[in-house]
């Protein structure tokens, strides 16, 4: 039997292991999932002792997993951010899944205006997906101005797409469709009355993206709903960067094979709605 995981603190909120059960259970792979609570000062013995076929890295270890690995792949080398690692080498499939998600949600990127909220490993991720479909601007929006400064240097670095730092108050004044990004935590279970901007910021010509799929729908996304703005939640995300983990860990086109509403219901089912 293969072995995976997924490492993380706190892990409790995951549903990894759901999702990667049903997929073995819909392709009939003689395969387990587990999630094990790492924290950062077991990092580097864990790295150097688990016997796993493979393992999804989360909050808050996807940077500080990099120098402890034998290699990179190419997206992770350039986003400098790892969440799934395969026989010593580590990988980002976190770009991939945003990518996949808002082509489930008919959202297509190319042209538009984009804000992200937070500069983390995240929103490298985000940055890099939006970098590669050819957007017409990116803003970020991030608590310390510094954070924010390093991210857009960054991006500046790969690519020649407009970028800045902005004020929250900056989004107020875009009319035209334009995609925001929520990359930070806010939000997220147990705290999730937390939102990353306040609400009389959006209008309904917005389009309110959020990384975090646990509760399924944030308060920042019901409260879009309620304002007109098309909302994209983290689940479809969440499902399509674990496909290509699969991918990654069983070298074939698993993501292909699977039922993909049938893994949703499973993971909704997972909620208390």
């Amino acid at each position: 039997m293969k072995r995976f995981a997924v490492i993380g603190d706190p892990i409790d909120h995951s549903l990894s292991p759901v999702l990667h059960q049903e997929i073995y259970r819909q392709l009939g792979l003689d395969a387990s999932f587990e999630k094990i609570h790492i924290k950062t000062n077991e990092l580097h013995s864990f790295i150097h002792s688990n016997e796993l076929d493979g393992f999804n890295v989360t909050i808050p270890h996807k940077q500080a997993i990099i120098p402890l690995l034998d290699e990179l792949g190419e997206s992770a080398q350039i986003i400098g951010a790892v969440n799934c690692v395969h026989n010593g080498k580590g990988y980002n499939t976190d770009w991939i899944g945003f990518l996949k998600a808002l082509e489930l949600n008919s959202v297509h990127l190319n042209g538009k205006n984009c804000t992200i909220i937070g500069a983390g490993g995240a929103a490298r991720a985000i940055a890099y997906a939006l970098i590669n479909s050819s957007v017409n601007s990116i803003s970020i929006i991030n608590r310390t101005i510094e954070k924010a400064d390093a991210l857009v240097h960054w991006v500046k670095s790969i690519s020649n797409i407009p970028i800045n730092v902005q004020s929250k108050e900056y989004v107020n004044t875009q009319t035209r469709e334009h995609l925001i990004i929520n990359c930070t935590p806010l939000g997220m279970w147990p705290d999730t009355e937390q939102i990353p901007m306040e609400m009389d910021l959006i209008h309904e010509n917005h389009i309110l993206v959020d990384t975090i799929y646990n509760p399924l729908e944030t308060q920042w996304l019901k409260s879009g709903t309620g304002i007109g703005a098309k909302v994209i939640g983290g689940l479809d995300m969440f499902i399509a960067q674990g496909l290509e983990s699969a991918d990654i860990w069983f070298g074939e086109k698993i993501s292909e094979k699977v039922d993909i509403e049938k893994i949703r219901k499973i993971l909704k089912n997972n909620f208390d709605l």
